[in-house]
């Protein structure tokens, strides 16, 4: 199959995935490519990347939010830094819509790295870098984190887990603008949310349900520049998330073996 046939040519069923665009892989030389191939939206290191996209990035808040009219304006790779207090946090999708609201979308595959404390995390650097020094704290734009998981991991078997601040003890209730979901990766409804995590799961974009995600992941998968990319972005990320596990385990190691004093 020619690599620049177009996609209205290849879209059809059981059209074959990765061997038939790149019969002469070498499951050694290629091993980085292959990689790529078989990634899936799920995974956060692909997700990162293939989620700077507004089109796919605008169908996954309107069906995990619920809100059909939403529109997105921007979407980005998103770091905020260290600023002398907290640590630096990248951000895999941060986005706003018209109306100001911002959403922070984190795939995450595997428990580690899910947890209600990060997500409030997220939410306070949110906050932080969105307040200007000497703003005015009543210009914070409404706020959603939201969190899509690989597994139920709250336990509940419900497709999705919202989350908001809440009156105790009493009836009166107050807006705080902020937002959390976690979205149960393991649902399989026959309903919009079924579909998406399926296509999330999926590595063969031929087989998707929705068209915003297929195309992204076909050109990030056939597309010669954009694979290219892609491999460059997936091993820069691999690279970065060594050194920082490294960085983790020398403090670690200083905090409890060697010299505590030096680590606060």
């Amino acid at each position: 199959m020619d690599k620049k046939q177009s996609r209205k040519d290849t879209e059809t069923a059981g059209w074959p995935w990765s061997h038939s665009l790149y019969p002469d892989l070498d499951p050694v030389r290629d091993k980085t490519k292959l990689t790529v191939l078989n990634y899936r939206l799920i995974d956060d290191l692909f997700a990162r990347v293939a989620l700077k996209d507004i089109p796919a990035v605008q169908l996954i808040l309107r069906i995990i939010l619920k809100m059909p009219d939403l529109r997105v304006i921007s979407v980005k790779v998103q770091e905020l830094p260290e600023n002398g207090v907290n640590r630096s946090l990248w951000l895999d999708v941060l986005a706003e819509d018209e109306t100001g609201r911002r959403f922070n979308v984190e795939v995450q595959n595997g428990k580690e790295g899910f947890s209600p404390r990060r997500m409030r995390h997220h939410a306070s650097m949110m906050d932080a870098t969105l307040l200007e020094k000497g703003g005015n704290w009543q210009t914070l734009p409404e706020t959603y984190v939201i969190f899509a998981v690989d597994k139920d991991y709250p336990g509940g078997g419900l497709p999705l887990y919202e989350y908001e601040v809440l009156p105790k003890g009493h009836e009166v209730r107050m807006d705080f603008g902020l937002h959390f979901v976690v979205v149960n990766g393991e649902w399989q409804g026959k309903d919009e949310l079924g579909r998406l995590m399926a296509d999330m799961h999926e590595s063969n974009p031929m087989k998707m349900h929705y068209p915003a995600l297929a195309r992204r992941c076909l050109d990030l998968k056939t597309d010669d520049k954009e694979v290219r990319q892609m491999c460059d972005a997936v091993q820069k990320l691999v690279d970065e998330s060594r050194a920082e596990s490294r960085t983790e385990i020398a403090i670690n190691f200083l905090r409890e073996q060697v010299a505590p004093e030096l680590v606060s």
